[in-house]
């Protein structure tokens, strides 16, 4: 409506300018016209203003209807307010939860558990490794064949970053059932290298007391 009203107005000063290269007589009804069309505007205009302000208004309504109604359907009973049936599934989903939770706990526990017996108990070869090259270190023999400072370490290899690989030891049993350590671990000086050898017996309290410890230097 707007494009063709503009339209005619465009039209009507053409035909103005016309009719005023003429006598001026003939210039009053193109003036009419342009009159009628600004008036037909004004009128127009806040008519349809008018139509998108309510277009505006319904679509501002929808949110804080479609709102409501979800507030309505996320409304949870109170424990009162529930069945028999339904406080009896309840309160088994609530005690499945903390079952499998206490479950999970109690597995971590025995895991960590594990991990740090492994690491730093008194039984864990890591223990048993530090103790004997302590004492290897100590022996004053050593000190003179293989000199100061000592390192060990595991498997030799040829690459020096692999150094800390693990020790080599096992668990076996004698003819009584009594549980016997095995470990190798091999030691370097700046003026010599060997290889130590260990066996470890259990004792009454289950620790593992020493069978013989010595150390074959090439």
């Amino acid at each position: 409506m707007t494009t063709l009203l503009q339209t005619g107005l465009r039209s009507s000063w053409n035909a103005t300018t016309r009719a005023c290269l003429t006598p001026s007589s003939k210039c009053s009804l193109p003036q009419s016209r342009i009159a009628n069309v600004l008036r037909t505007q004004q009128h127009t205009k806040p008519s349809s203003l008018s139509a998108r302000r309510g277009l505006a208004t319904d679509h501002s309504k929808k949110p804080f209807a479609s709102g409501g109604a979800l507030a309505q359907h996320t409304e949870k009973k109170q424990w009162k307010d529930l069945s028999t049936s339904e406080k009896v599934a309840t309160a088994t989903k609530t005690t499945t939860n903390y079952t499998v939770i206490g479950a999970g706990v109690v597995l971590v526990s025995i895991i960590g558990y594990a991990i740090v017996s492994e690491l730093f108990g008194s039984n864990s070869d890591t223990h048993v490794f530090g103790d004997a090259l302590e004492r290897v270190r100590n022996n004053e023999k050593l000190k003179d064949i293989i000199g100061s400072p000592m390192m060990g370490h595991g498997e030799p290899s040829n690459s020096k970053r692999r150094r800390n690989r693990r020790i080599h030891s096992q668990v076996v049993l004698d003819a009584e059932g009594k549980e016997h350590l095995l470990m190798r671990f091999y030691v370097e000086g700046p003026d010599n290298e060997g290889v130590a050898h260990l066996e470890m017996v259990k004792d009454q309290r289950n620790k593992w007391e020493y069978k013989y410890l010595f150390v074959d230097i090439p």
